[in-house]
């Protein structure tokens, strides 16, 4: 019997002594090595031995065994032994088989039921097997005994026999082929002559037959109508294993009016003794989960926290034991584990892999529903907050897949549901979970997470995700390897899953990567930005670039030495491409304005000296193409870098001899500080207009009446007098017009505040005056 102290064991015992105080006290038995030893499934083979019983049936099993031995009484004994399939019936037996050597006057005869296609081979061949057995037993009268019944069984095979066990001649072929006369008569001789010999050699035969339940329909009813004709010998007792449920439905067809009723009418007419198997302590059971549970874990190479442990043994208990009633079914969970477990290691979170598992083995009808409706129990975003419709009928599907599992649904929702996917609590409660929660779910690896749930039924990563062992593996290997080694692999690993998972998977692991795994991966993310896609959407413009700028920044401040912090923040700003990712990598390493002092990851001289890096490398890019020819919607951002770091004026000169050289670059210059609008109901993008907001930015850069001055080269009747919209007509000089109308609202409004400060200090000097 496996430890009752083992790892989940010990848990168990310290988290929840009063459910276990609640349950029936295992019984003792002598220790032994656990069933399975190897490193593969847990076989659903009887026990053989008693120290093998983990179930206390050997003492039920002794005790029935030593009754049939000690009979005075001569006469045939029919005992039936009942239980449900997986319970244990044929370890019982076993264990009978055990008790009953220790009595040498019993004869153990074992008939398989299984191996005979007809009626005739199956009479046959038992009487030939009792005759085997009892040769065995009785070495003198061997040769005698085995003609005697093998003549027996032969007849008895030809004869018409009725189910009362009434025989009568019924010649035909076979008889005619046999060229002899055959006669009741001669059976009721052939066995007065058999228990003749039983007597005068005073042993009982006890024959033992298994798995009659898992016969078709007419099998059964053979095995019972050959059970009929033999229990008529003295001296010889049956112990019959089967499901009496089952077994009544099938003889129910054959006799008395149909149904159960009638076929156990008819049992109670051939079982003498029936006895059910007592059941199978539910401690015992629980330990031979737990100890299938921590084989798979082994196997798997999975080494669960004292925390997921507790986990694992409080859900099961609460959600899954209720369904765990039979030695076979426990067996079958730790099988299933054993299958699973190793497939998905490392890219699921175990103990949730190790629930669902349980839910797909206790309860099917309910696996589907989950596997199949995953909005039902992820509950979308856009879907939150009580629905007393959508509760009904999530409570009906529930209930419905639960239908004769005997657990009621609120029970399994508490205490299981809900602890795999929290969110159903916003379906069917009061309970929310902010935004943050997927981020810690994503990085737990739970089935609640949107990118993980699919994992736990496909048995594999999806196509376009990327698995998280070789994300891993990338932030071992860039401990030590170099990285040209290190960029190569992760080229290696883009080229099936995208880059953009990439980042969202080191996002989850930035805290806890080795510190020594950070200058390489920091540098080869800076590189790598080409890769990354550049997203436009409506309210997630450029997502995955800046999140491979935050992961960055993060995990650049983790480096302790703020020297070579500052090393590596500067190569990263110098290395990152495109130049853009560079732009956004300063932007989350550089505190900003309105962030407390605390935040700041540099000194002010490290921050100036990667500013003025940044703007020496755009200042490099503007000797080609025209920046706003060449990097579009992202120039507004560089011209601000290369003003605020680069050298005074720097910007301004540049733009005044791109325009001066070319007025019809201005329009192109003003085109990247449009924004982009989307329509709420299309959700298709166009050109917005160009605002005020950007207007003052290029004002900041360059005197915004030359810029109007060269727009008028190209228009020379702008006018400003009203603001024209978008798709007002030409949309260059729709543009032309809306800058036009900016700047002269930009002069209004400054001529009306120096007139109002005008106004004010003189009503100022008026005071100073009269007060004189």
């Amino acid at each position: 019997m496996a430890s009752p102290t083992s790892f989940l064991g010990k848990l168990f015992q310290r988290h929840d002594r009063q459910s276990r105080e609640k349950l029936p006290v295992a019984r003792k038995a002598e220790a032994s090595p656990p069933e399975s030893s190897g490193t593969d499934y847990s076989g659903d083979q009887p026990i053989r031995h008693r120290d093998q019983d983990r179930f206390g049936r050997w003492s039920f099993a002794e005790r029935v065994a030593r009754t049939l031995a000690e009979r005075r009484d001569p006469s045939s004994v029919v005992v039936g032994l009942y239980g449900a399939w997986g319970d244990g019936k044929t370890s019982t037996l076993s264990l009978m088989q055990v008790a009953l050597q220790q009595h040498p006057d019993s004869v153990i005869v074992s008939f398989n039921p299984w191996q005979f296609e007809s009626q005739e081979q199956l009479l046959r061949s038992f009487f030939d097997t009792l005759a085997v057995n009892l040769g065995k037993s009785l070495p003198t009268q061997k040769e005698k005994i085995g003609k005697l019944l093998h003549r027996y069984g032969g007849i008895l095979s030809i004869l018409s026999v009725g189910i009362g066990g009434v025989v009568t001649v019924s010649p035909g072929d076979s008889a005619k082929s046999m060229g002899e006369s055959l006669s009741t008569v001669e059976l009721d001789e052939l066995k007065e002559r058999v228990e003749r010999i039983l007597v005068e050699s005073q042993k009982r035969v006890v024959v033992f037959i298994d798995d009659i339940d898992r016969l078709d329909r007419s099998e059964i009813q053979s095995i019972f109508k050959l059970v009929k004709l033999s229990a008529s010998f003295n001296h010889i007792s049956y112990v019959l294993a089967f499901d009496d449920e089952m077994v009544a439905a099938a003889l129910g067809e054959k006799y008395g009016s149909g149904g159960s009723e009638s076929g156990r009418s008819f049992l109670e007419k051939i079982v003498q003794v029936p006895l059910h198997l007592p059941p199978a302590d539910p401690v015992a059971l629980r330990q031979l989960v737990f100890d299938g549970a921590e084989a798979a874990l082994k196997l798997s190479g999975i080494e669960l926290t004292s925390s997921q442990g507790e986990a694992f043994v409080r859900h099961y208990v609460d959600g899954l034991e209720p369904r765990v009633t039979t030695p076979r079914q426990a067996r079958l969970y730790g099988n299933v584990l054993t299958f699973a477990l190793p497939i998905l290691k490392g890219e699921v979170n175990p103990v949730d892999q190790m629930l669902i598992e349980g839910i797909r083995v206790l309860y099917p009808k309910l696996y589907v529903l989950i596997r199949d409706n995953r909005e039902l129990f992820m509950t979308r975003r856009q879907e939150r907050g009580p629905n007393d419709t959508r509760k009904q009928q999530a409570l009906e599907l529930i209930t419905a897949a639960l239908a004769g599992t005997g657990v009621s649904t609120d029970i399994l929702v508490a205490r299981l549901l809900k602890v795999l996917f929290p969110r159903i609590e916003t379906l069917l409660g009061n309970m929310t979970y902010p935004n943050e929660w997927d981020q810690r779910w994503a990085r737990e690896q739970r089935i609640c997470a949107e990118e993980y749930f699919d994992r736990y039924f496909r048995y594999g990563v999806p196509p376009g995700d990327v698995p998280d062992r070789e994300i891993t593996a990338f932030v071992d290997q860039a401990r030590s390897a170099t990285e040209a080694e290190l960029q190569a692999e992760l080229v290696r690993i883009a080229g099936t899953s995208g880059v953009r998972k990439i980042i969202s998977k080191l996002r989850g692991i930035e805290d806890t990567a080795s510190v020594d795994a950070v200058p390489r991966l920091a540098i080869v993310l800076a590189r790598m930005g080409s890769l990354v896609p550049r997203e436009r959407a409506m309210l997630a413009n450029d997502w995955s670039i800046t999140q491979a700028a935050i992961l960055i920044a993060h995990i650049t401040r983790r480096i302790p030495s703020a020297t070579d912090r500052g090393a590596l923040a500067k190569r990263v700003i110098q290395e990152a491409e495109p130049l853009f990712l560079a732009t956004e990598c300063f932007r989350w390493l550089r505190k900003d304005h309105d962030e407390p002092e605390q935040a700041r990851i540099f000194s002010q001289e490290i921050e100036e000296e990667m500013g003025r890096l940044l703007a020496a490398r755009i200042a490099a890019a503007s000797g080609g193409r025209a920046l706003y020819d060449a990097f579009g919607a992202d120039t507004p951002r560089m011209l601000w870098f290369w003003k605020q770091y680069g050298a005074p004026d720097a910007v301004r000169d540049y733009l005044r001899a791109r325009l001066e050289a070319d007025p019809a670059e201005v329009i192109r210059l003003l085109d990247t500080y449009v924004g982009t609008a989307w329509g709420l109901e299309s959700g298709l993008s166009h050109k917005a207009d160009f605002e005020r907001g950007s207007y003052d930015a290029i004002a900041e850069l360059i005197d915004p009446a030359f810029i109007l001055e060269k727009l008028k080269v190209q228009y020379p009747n702008l006018s400003g007098a009203r603001y024209r919209y978008s798709g007002d007509g030409e949309y260059e000089r729709t543009l032309a017009e809306q800058f036009a109308f900016l700047h002269k609202r930009a002069i209004e409004e400054a001529e009306a505040k120096r007139v109002a400060e005008a106004a004010a200090g003189g009503s100022q000097e008026q005071d100073e005056v009269a007060k004189t």
